[in-house]
């Protein structure tokens, strides 16, 4: 769970950084993407975009691609097919909230209507100092052959508009390199 702790924490620090920080979002670069090969997973990553972190920690890969505002996407690539999306959404909304700040205040709220494409919905607030700044994570699963992976986007509503092409190409691109292995 530590490694999932470390990855709630990156993401809440970028929540907490668009809520301080409010220069917008550059619009995600899709035009010329660059290539993300390695133990087994393959996946498109806007070209203004950056690897933030990438480790294998107790048999689950992490990879944490990062907007050049704070848009997020997270990827968990593990050995268990059989864990469930709900159950893992729930999971790191949880963790999430334990790492919270004290001195932000998060209100969320789950929404299951696009889960029959696979995509559960997390609308969420974060407030500092009665600033309130909505923000929206998606959650995704892909199942391969010998894996499975936990895709989570993440990013500040008002900045959406501009993330949303680079979370698409991401997920759209996201693939197990089966032979490669993992």
């Amino acid at each position: 769970m530590s490694g999932l702790r470390a990855v709630c924490v990156r993401g809440l620090v970028l929540a907490l950084l668009a809520l301080l920080a409010a220069c917008g979002e550059p619009a995600a670069n899709v035009a010329q993407p660059k290539a993300y090969d390695r133990l087994g997973v393959q996946v498109q990553i806007p070209g203004n975009w950056k690897l933030a972190d990438d480790q294998r920690l107790g048999g689950v890969h992490y990879l944490t691609v990062e907007s050049p505002g704070s848009a997020v996407f997270i990827a968990m690539v593990q050995s268990d097919r059989n864990r469930e999306l709900e159950e893992f959404a729930r999971s790191f909304s949880a963790e999430a909230d334990k790492q919270m700040p004290g001195a932000l205040e998060r209100q969320s709220r789950f929404d299951l209507s696009a889960f029959a494409d696979g995509t559960i919905r997390e609308h969420y607030t974060v407030s500092l100092g009665g600033v309130k700044v909505p923000h929206l994570r998606e959650y995704h699963k892909i199942t391969g052959a010998r894996r499975s992976a936990f895709l989570v986007t993440q990013s500040a509503d008002e900045d959406l508009a501009q993330a949303k092409p680079g979370f698409d190409l991401i997920l759209k691109s996201f693939k197990f390199n089966e032979a490669a292995g993992g």
